[in-house]
């Protein structure tokens, strides 16, 4: 029946043997299976087909069949059938071809239509006869199920195994396998177990990912990582810490001493051949052990770091966020009274605003709350303050042993580090003693071995010396305690502490802050920690009531800061401390409330609508210089206002006024040279100018030939146009 398929179209291309192997080990020491795959090339030519036409394909060996993209063999055997290359394939059974219905329909389908024979130990098959063609199907569909059968084995047996906890793992740097136990157990060189036990410690302290790697960075803190040599065997390194790999050591609950299993679920996409990994949560890992075996920190520690990692995101809403270095101290605690979410930080005119307006980016709803950060943060931290009493001294006698202990931790691990350098210059300088200095290609290379590891172990030792010298005494004692406590206002305020520290000293205190707007007073309510609560009203308008911050708005607008303090002066209206007012003292109001004016230099208040530009926009616009636009405003051409001598100058600006000064006006007749004028009446051009505006007549800039003159229009005139 075999002989039947094969026509002299096929035996005129070639025969193809394709040769696989699933694994490496397979390879090298199973190799009966592979002997026999060769042999195929023997059938091929008892099938008629020459030895010169019989091609072997074995790209392929120690590569699994679950896939084609990665198996070059493969796809070169589907490139010669699909150019008709190809008479026969041969394989020694189908699940050398392909484990997936995938790849073997895709096979048959081009064998049926560039008609391919496929022959297996058992025979030859033709894809375009019916019954071959279902043969192939089921033998496709046998070898597909068989690799699942295969996988549920093993996967079954590894969970198995590791619901027992013995499933050997791969650990993090700083655990290792005990054989003894077949557990985990703590890293044997004593300087990794420091370095990881170190992290946590900082954490602990400092309670972001970010502010460990930075207080490494400081010190010149390394961290151990590990390179995988072997399946067996690892090696220690150490580098500069990163954010990941300080991520990485606090989410693993492999340092609390807990087993796990199926924490990643791997999903493989057949179209763009990629296999897609995702972490599971908690509540679907396979095996979860505590206490399994010892551990850098407990599991109640170890869950209580990820719920300040949690906490310190800020693409959560229900998250505080880690403390930042913006100006807003209460970042991250302040909720809305209204709707209950947490009001996010905004800045305006260079000013955080504490803002509510979730509901009006998905809604188009109007914003359910809107609070100036400085007000509310000015009241809470006075508010503070006044509560923080001797009662607190305790807390800062166990924050001064935390301290130390951080200290002898830092010293620990330089000790640890300074061993391991010396333990290197020992090894090398033992491997150059030990050398035939005949050699001295390999005696050299010792020797300058021998060299790096003493200047490296030299600026280590310098830099700790260094470190020794940042080294502060802490002044711990009560009376200490007491004179800062006394003075603490002052510490606070006058001094420069950190904002990140005023941060974390307001989180360790208080638990959120939720605000309720009303029309004047926002009712600021102060959860602290422990369960008190505290209240205050906080004006809008702090130090000024909102007559005033609404006044003053509305008159500068369209006044000087000299306008506005003779018209609040006279309205009797006086500042916070009772004075009257001044343009100094209206700047420094509008200023600290960033109100918008129409005369200001600031770009971020300027209000473009007020119909006033600087004398350097409007000579801009004209095209002269700034000098001679402000002798212009001097002799009355610009008109405009100055609060005092020497003060900027702002110019009533129109198109008018620009079309008339620019030179783009249509001459007319009845227009008066300025210069005419001057010889005739024996007057200057700015008493020309000064009777022409007195008079509301019309002042002209045109050019005539190479010179530009002024001309009057008069009023009668433009008024019979």
């Amino acid at each position: 029946m075999s002989e039947n398929k094969i026509t002299p179209a096929h035996l005129k291309r070639q025969a193809v043997v394709y040769i696989r192997q699933s694994s490496m080990l397979q390879v090298e020491k199973h190799q009966e299976s592979q002997k026999r795959q060769y042999q195929l090339r023997e059938t091929a030519q008892g099938l008629g087909w020459p030895a010169a036409q019989c091609v072997v394909i074995d790209d392929d060996l120690g590569i699994s069949g679950a896939q084609s993209h990665n198996r070059p063999g493969y796809q070169r055997l589907i490139s010669k059938v699909a150019l008709r290359e190809v008479g026969i394939v041969l394989g020694l059974e189908v699940s050398r071809l392909a484990r997936n219905s995938l790849d073997w329909y895709q096979l048959l389908e081009l064998a049926a239509a560039f008609d391919v024979l496929i022959a297996d130990e058992d025979g030859v098959y033709n894809p375009n006869e019916f019954n071959d063609r279902l043969l192939l199907g089921l033998k496709g569909t046998i070898s597909e199920v068989e690799l699942y059968q295969i996988r549920a084995r093993l996967n079954r047996g590894r969970l198995h195994k590791a619901q027992r906890g013995a499933l050997q793992l791969s650990l993090p740097v700083g655990m290792d396998w005990d054989e003894r136990t077949q557990k985990p157990r703590l890293a044997v060189d004593e300087g990794v177990r420091h370095g990881i036990a170190l992290v946590f410690c900082l954490f602990q302290q400092v309670g972001s990912l970010r502010g460990v790697m930075l207080h490494c960075l400081a010190h010149n803190i390394e961290l151990p990582y590990q390179e995988q040599i072997s399946s067996h065997r690892r090696s220690i390194k150490w580098r500069r810490p990163s954010y990941d790999a300080i991520r990485l050591i606090l989410t693993n609950p492999t340092y609390a001493g807990v087993y796990c299993y199926g924490k990643v679920s791997r999903q493989y996409d057949p179209l763009t051949q990629v296999t897609r990994t995702h972490m599971r949560p908690r509540s679907e890992w396979e095996v979860f052990l505590p206490d399994h075996h010892p551990g850098y920190i407990s599991l109640a520690e170890f869950e209580e770091n990820q719920r300040i990692i949690a906490n310190n995101r800020f693409d959560r809403s229900q998250s505080q966020g880690a403390a930042r270095r913006g100006e807003a101290l209460l970042q991250g605690l302040v909720y809305c009274q209204h709707c209950g979410r947490r009001m996010r930080l905004r800045y305006s005119c260079g000013r955080p605003y504490y803002l509510c307006d979730r509901a009006k980016q998905r809604y188009g709803d109007p914003t359910c709350n809107r609070a100036s950060a400085q007000r509310i943060d000015a009241q809470v931290v006075d508010l503070v303050l006044s509560v923080i009493n001797e009662g607190t001294l305790e807390l800062s006698l166990a924050n001064d042993e935390h301290v130390r202990q951080h200290q002898a931790e830092m010293e620990q691990h330089w000790q640890d580090k300074l061993k391991r350098l010396r333990y290197d210059v020992e090894l090398a300088r033992r491997r150059y003693e030990h050398v035939d200095p005949a050699n001295r290609l390999v005696a050299f290379t010792l020797e300058s071995e021998w060299n790096q590891a003493l200047e490296e172990l030299a600026t280590t030792q310098q830099a700790y010396v260094a470190q020794q010298s940042k080294s502060y005494e802490l002044q711990s004692s009560l009376a200490a305690m007491r004179d800062v406590l006394a003075n603490l206002r002052h510490h606070w305020f006058a001094t420069e502490m950190p904002i990140p520290e005023q941060k974390e000293i307001l989180r360790c205190l208080i638990e959120r802050v939720v605000l309720a707007r009303g029309d004047k007073m926002i009712r600021t309510t102060i959860h602290w920690q422990g369960g008190a609560c505290s209240q205050l009203d906080v004006p809008q308008y702090l130090f000024s009531s909102p007559y005033l911050y609404w006044r003053i708005s509305q008159l500068a607008r369209d006044h000087t800061d000299r306008e506005v303090a003779a018209i609040l002066n006279q309205e009797g209206i006086r500042t916070v401390k009772g004075r009257p007012w001044s343009d100094r003292r209206v700047m420094d109001f509008r200023l600290s409330n960033c109100i918008p004016s129409g005369f200001t230099t600031r770009a971020d208040l300027r209000l473009s609508d007020s119909g006033y530009i600087t004398t350097a926009e409007a000579a801009e616009q004209i095209g002269v210089t700034i000098s001679a636009a402000e002798n212009w405003f001097k002799q009355g051409i610009l008109p405009g206002k100055r609060d005092r001598p020497g003060a900027a100058v702002w110019i009533a600006w129109s198109q008018d006024l620009l079309d008339r000064l620019q030179g783009s006006a249509t001459p007319d007749p009845r227009m008066l040279s300025v210069r005419a004028l001057c010889r005739t009446r024996n007057e200057p051009p700015q008493a020309i100018f000064a009777w022409a505006n007195e008079n509301g007549h019309q002042i002209y800039r045109l050019r005539r030939g190479t010179t530009w003159r002024f001309y009057i229009l008069p009023k009668d005139v433009t008024a019979a146009d």
